[in-house]
C-alpha cells in the first residue's frame, strides 16, 4: 500500500464528497434538522393539549338532588367548568365536554351517616385532552375525599395522620436535576450513535462503488498506478469520514432541538468528561465497522439500485441491539452481554452516561476492534476479486 495513492484517492473522494447535493441532504442537512423539527412539532402539540386543559375542563354532571356538595366542590375549582348538555355521552363523544361525573344515589346522606359514597368518572381514552383532563379531576375528588376523612376523625377526636403512619421521602442518588435527561439520553444516544453511521455512509459508499460501476469510472481508476489496496482505503476513509460526519450532525440536530424544546429534551444534563470521550470513540469505532460493511455491499452490487436494495435491511439489523437494551438496566447488566460485537458498543454508550467501568471498556474495544480489522480484510478480499468487482 502506498500512502501517497491513498492520500491522492482521498482528497479525490472527498472533493466529490462535498460537491456532491445528496450527501449534504442525507448526511447533514436531515440529520441536523430531524430532532428540531421533530421535538418543535411533539412540544407544541403537548403545550396546546396542557394550554386547552388548563384553560378550562368542560364537564358534565349527572348527580341526585342529594349530591350538591360534590357539585360545589367541582365548581369552586377554577379550573373546571360544569356545563349543561342534553346528551352527555353524545356530548363526551364529540369532544364538546372532557368528561361526565355520576353522582350515586343518595351519596350526601351516606357521607353524613358515615358510609361511602359512589361516584363514576366517564372520559375518552381516545382523547388526549379527555386523558389529561381525568387525573385533574380525580385531584380535585381525592381532596374532597381527604377532607371527609379529616372531618370523620376529627369527630372522634383522633389525629387525621393515624391514617398516614409512615411519612415517604424520595431522594434520587443522581442530580435532580439531570436526572431525567440522562434517562432519555439513556434511550436515545445509543439508537443515534448505531443509525446514523448508516444513514450518513450508505449514499457515500453506494456512490464510491456500485455507482462508478454505472458510470463505468471504477475500471480506469483500478488501471492507474495505485494498488488495489491503496484505492480501497482511500474510498473507505471517505466512507468512515461521512458516516462519523452523519453522527455529529444528528447531535447537533439534538443540541438544537433542547435548546428549542427545552420541555421534550432538558438542557440541564451532566455527563463526565471521560463519558464524553468514550461515547465519541465508541461512535468512530461504529462508524468504522459500519463504513466497511457499507462498502462491501457497494463493491458488490451492479448499480445503484441494487446497492441500495442490499442496504436497507442492514439499518434494521443494527437497530435490533438498541432497542434491545432501551428498558434494560445497565448496572445489572452481564458482562458476558460486552463480548457480543455491536451490541457491547450500544451498552458501553448507555453505561458512559451513569458510569466508567474499565472492564467493559477494554473487552468492547478489543472486540469492536478485531471487528473492525475483520471488516476491512473483508473489504480487500472482495475488491481483489475480478469477479466481483466485474460483475454483470
Amino acid at each position: 500500500m502506498n500512502w501517497k495513492h491513498v492520500k491522492i484517492v482521498l482528497e479525490k473522494e472527498i472533493k466529490g464528497l462535498f460537491r456532491d447535493k445528496r450527501t449534504w441532504i442525507a448526511s447533514i442537512l436531515i440529520p441536523t434538522l430531524l430532532f428540531p423539527i421533530l421535538f418543535n412539532l411533539m412540544g407544541t402539540g403537548m403545550n396546546r393539549v396542557e394550554k386547552s386543559v388548563n384553560a378550562g375542563i368542560k364537564i358534565a354532571v349527572e348527580a341526585p338532588a342529594d349530591g350538591k356538595n360534590v357539585i360545589k366542590v367541582l365548581n369552586e375549582d377554577p379550573i373546571i367548568e360544569i356545563v349543561e348538555e342534553e346528551n352527555p355521552s353524545e356530548a363526551l363523544e364529540k369532544g364538546r365536554i372532557k368528561a361526565i361525573v355520576k353522582i350515586g344515589k343518595n351519596f350526601d346522606q351516606k357521607l353524613r351517616n358515615g358510609e361511602q359514597g359512589d361516584i363514576t368518572i366517564n372520559y375518552d381514552e381516545s382523547s388526549t385532552e379527555s386523558s389529561f383532563a381525568l387525573p385533574k379531576i380525580k385531584e380535585v375528588l381525592d381532596s374532597y375525599g381527604n377532607q371527609i376523612v379529616a372531618q370523620r376523625l376529627s369527630a372522634y377526636g383522633m389525629d387525621p395522620t393515624i391514617l398516614t403512619p409512615i411519612e415517604l421521602k424520595e431522594k434520587t442518588i443522581t442530580k435532580e436535576e439531570s436526572g431525567p435527561g440522562l434517562f432519555i439520553l439513556s434511550f436515545l444516544l445509543p439508537l443515534l450513535l448505531v443509525l446514523y453511521p448508516i444513514i450518513g455512509g450508505m449514499p457515500v459508499s453506494i456512490d464510491l462503488a456500485a455507482g462508478e460501476k454505472e458510470r463505468q469510472s471504477l475500471e480506469p481508476l483500478l488501471s492507474t498506478g495505485a494498488s488495489r489496496l491503496s484505492i480501497l482505503i482511500g474510498k473507505y476513509v471517505t466512507v468512515t469520514f461521512a458516516s462519523v460526519l452523519g453522527v455529529v450532525a444528528s447531535l447537533t440536530g439534538l443540541i438544537i432541538a433542547s435548546k428549542t424544546s427545552p420541555e421534550m429534551l432538558p438542557t440541564n444534563i451532566t455527563i463526565s468528561v471521560p463519558g464524553i470521550l468514550i461515547m465519541a470513540c465508541v461512535s468512530i469505532m461504529i462508524a468504522m465497522i459500519v463504513s466497511a460493511i457499507l462498502l462491501v455491499i457497494s463493491i458488490f452490487a451492479r448499480s445503484y439500485k441494487e446497492a441500495t436494495t442490499y442496504m436497507s435491511p442492514l439499518t434494521i439489523v443494527l437497530m435490533v441491539p438498541a432497542y434491545l437494551t432501551m428498558f434494560s438496566d445497565i448496572k445489572t447488566t452481564s458482562d458476558v452481554m460486552f463480548f457480543i460485537p455491536i451490541l457491547n458498543a450500544v451498552l458501553l454508550i448507555k453505561e458512559a452516561l451513569f458510569l466508567i467501568n474499565p472492564i467493559h471498556i477494554a473487552i468492547t474495544f478489543v472486540v469492536t476492534g478485531v471487528m473492525i480489522v475483520g471488516a476491512i480484510l473483508f473489504a480487500k478480499y472482495m475488491f481483489e476479486q475480478e469477479w466481483v468487482i466485474f460483475r454483470s
